[in-house]
């Protein structure tokens, strides 16, 4: 039997599996989260430690949509720069 709160370890895996796809495809298509990924490559960051912080800014981002009921917007300062 299941404790309240507890998340099932499937539900965990299968959270975890589908927030790395979103960030493997998120890290090249997003504007925003490319100026990210490209901070932290210039920092010295390896790709998986890369990759494993833009799922938890996605998730961070879904999070925030769900709180507020609004839609995500992009801030444009967090754009690729010229």
């Amino acid at each position: 039997m299941r404790r309240p709160g507890k998340v099932s370890r499937i539900g965990t895996e299968r959270l975890r599996s589908t927030l790395y796809m979103c960030a493997l495809s998120a890290k090249r298509s997003n504007k925003s989260l490319a100026a990210f990924v490209a901070r932290m490559t210039a920092a010295g960051k390896p790709p998986e430690v890369i990759l494993v912080a833009v799922a938890r800014k996605l998730l961070v981002y879904a999070h925030a949509v769900i709180r507020t009921q609004k839609a995500f917007e992009a801030s444009p300062d967090a754009l690729l720069p010229t």
